[in-house]
């Protein structure tokens, strides 16, 4: 067996490693700019949990086809990715990043190891790979210098950039001049003189955050730029786990099924509207070619959440440097059936060394006196077969558009109102805020003021329900009668539309000298979304309980179950208005057992 090639560099930066790592993790960004082919994989699942991938791709004419094994990392101290070539000059490699504190930044240190398979895998490696992927490295570790200096726009200026054609992109932004719409310039800009990978799956709030703008005008920017024919936007169902989607793009919710499953992970899981179904964009292929090519499948950069990930073979004990995490992680595994809480792994800890054992079943801690001062871990695999073990963020990335926060928006609903599930399929939304208003003593302003006066005040009631619900980011799913159903992705946008509603129908009532009273009510949980006579609908026990809340309002008053009433939100609302609950109790229709309940009686101060 030829002997080992190393070739490796060492670079320094004068940027925190933490500043460099979300750069330089993003691998498949990384083999983009320095020239490697795509890459071709096949994902076999494995009994235990898991997959097996295999890759194929060609550089400098010769054909390689190799074991991809998963990215071990720690952030933002290193990355490594080991490969068994079947076929080809090399018999094995490993490459990777190691980043280092400095006095004057971070050293960044770049490997990759080669077991050649004969003498012209050697040759290769020494004389003509190993040379050219330490001089494109240089120069991508310069340009992410200057970037992150301000001395440039791109973290990496190689990324392909592919003309846009001038008369499709002017069109589009005609359409978006006469619409009053913030940072349209900026989205000529973007669309114009970005890589193409950036515009391939793009998430608005990323972009908003980049820019430093308010999020929502920038989704509302995306959402009309779609209509103006600049963007297309596709659903995504993310993996709870690796939290990728499969390749492919769902172009409509009708195509979204209620259930999904992630090959690379190997688990079947719930397509949910509030975590897992996300709203993407890409440019639209009159504007740029959209062409989406896979050049890594599985490294760091595309899972910012895991802060650490280790392989286990066979037997295998290995001593695991854990980064410094809060208590939302968990470690994780495909071939571990149940994930464990790592804050009490973490303080099970204090003054000890441990070992985590990897049982099939479930993870299992075996504590030790300390061998020395400095506190170790170490990972177990006792299993016939190798362990991937991952220590991943709990909660979900902010950036992250999903179906229940954007269909929630009377914005989207407004401009996409075709944008429905199918009828085949109830999908799950695992939370849901949800209001329901009615007017009180509506008949008897009819008797009073006459049809066509009161016509128009329940009229305009409406309108101003409709405008604070968007400006709130919910929207109005329907109306029945004198009464809205609106849906709202968090509290406290569903409390400060109510208040809104309330505070300006006591302005009309004060100019019109009308008395309009609003009877509101709140609850939230868990839903299915549906498709109603092609209408994006939600049904289930949390509709039906907000909906008899308001059946319990005397007018001028919001209703809340005890359960919504006792949030932090809610506390923070009754401080700010000035008010209290007055607490009841009520067996409702269809509801085995009496619900408690809080009536707000004013919401003005």
């Amino acid at each position: 067996m030829p002997d080992l090639v190393k070739i490796e560099e060492t670079l320094e930066l004068p940027h925190p490693r933490a500043a460099v790592w979300p750069i330089l993790a993003r691998t498949d960004w990384i083999n983009r700019a320095v020239g490697l082919p795509p890459v071709k994989y096949d994902i076999n699942p494995l009994p235990e949990g898991g997959s097996e991938i295999t890759a194929r791709a060609k550089i400098f004419g010769i054909k390689l086809e190799w074991r991809e094994f998963p990215f071990e990392w720690t952030e933002p101290e290193f990355y490594q990715v080991r490969r068994i070539y079947s076929s080809g000059p090399f018999a094995e490699s490993l490459t990777g990043i190691r980043l280092k504190e400095t006095s004057a930044g971070c050293a960044v240190e770049i490997f990759a190891h080669f077991t050649p398979r004969n003498a012209f895998g050697k040759f290769l490696a020494r004389k003509i790979l190993g040379p050219k992927t330490m001089r494109d490295m240089r120069v991508l570790v310069s340009d992410v210098g200057k970037f992150l200096s301000g001395q440039q726009r791109t973290a990496m200026s190689n990324l392909p950039v592919t003309a846009t054609d001038p008369a499709a992109l002017g069109e589009g932004m005609k359409k978006l001049h006469g619409k009053n719409l913030p940072f349209v310039n900026k989205l000529r800009e973007f669309l114009a003189e970005s890589s193409d990978v950036e515009l391939c799956r793009i998430r608005p709030f990323t972009v908003a955050r980049k820019w430093d703008a308010d999020r929502w005008d920038v989704l509302k920017l995306f959402l009309h730029a779609t209509r103006a024919g600049l963007l297309n936007l596709s659903w995504e169902v993310l993996c709870p786990n690796c939290r990728t989607a499969p390749p492919g793009r769902i172009t409509s919710l009708a195509q979204l099924a209620s259930a999904a499953h992630c090959d690379v992970c190997n688990i079947k899981f719930d397509a949910e509207f509030d975590k897992s179904v996300e709203l993407k964009f890409s440019v639209h292929p009159t504007v740029r070619p959209c062409v989406e090519q896979i050049f890594c499948l599985i490294g760091p950069g595309a899972k910012p959440h895991i802060a650490s990930q280790i392989f286990l073979e066979p037997g295998q004990r290995r001593e695991w440097n854990l980064p410094a995490v809060k208590h939302s992680f968990r470690l994780n595994s495909p071939q571990v059936r149940e994930s464990a809480a790592f804050w009490s792994v973490e303080s099970a800890l204090s003054g000890f060394d441990a070992e985590i054992v990897c049982a099939p079943e479930k993870f299992a801690l075996r504590i030790t006196p300390p061998q020395n001062d400095r506190k170790k871990v170490f990972v177990f695999n006792p299993n016939p077969f190798p362990v991937q073990l991952a220590l991943q963020e709990a909660n979900w990335d902010v950036d992250i558009l999903t179906a229940a926060r954007v269909t929630n928006w009377q914005e989207f609903r407004d401009l996409f109102a075709r944008e429905v599930v199918s009828p085949d399929e109830d999908v799950t939304v695992g939370s849901q805020v949800v209001l329901f208003t009615d007017l009180r003593g509506s008949t008897a302003l009819y008797s009073s003021i006459g049809d066509a006066p009161a016509y128009a005040l329940v009229r305009d009631h409406f309108k101003i329900l409709h405008d604070v619900v968007a400006a709130q980011h919910g929207s109005v799913v329907k109306t029945i009668g004198d009464a809205i159903m609106a849906v709202f992705s968090n509290l406290p946008e569903a409390l400060a539309a109510t208040r809104e509603m309330h505070e300006q129908l006591s302005r009309v009532n004060s100019k019109e000298n009308a008395r309009l009273q609003l009877k509101s009510g709140i609850h939230a949980g868990s839903c299915l979304a549906v498709n109603a006579n092609d209408k994006l609908d939600f049904f289930g026990t949390t509709i039906n309980l907000a909906a008899r809340l308001v059946s319990h309002c005397n007018g001028d008053d919001l209703v809340l179950t005890d359960e919504i009433y006792s949030r932090a939100e809610t506390q923070k609302f009754l401080s700010a208005i000035g008010h209290a609950g007055i607490s009841g109790e009520e067996i409702f229709t269809g509801f085995p057992r009496p619900v408690k309940f809080w009536r707000i009686p004013v919401l003005q101060k």
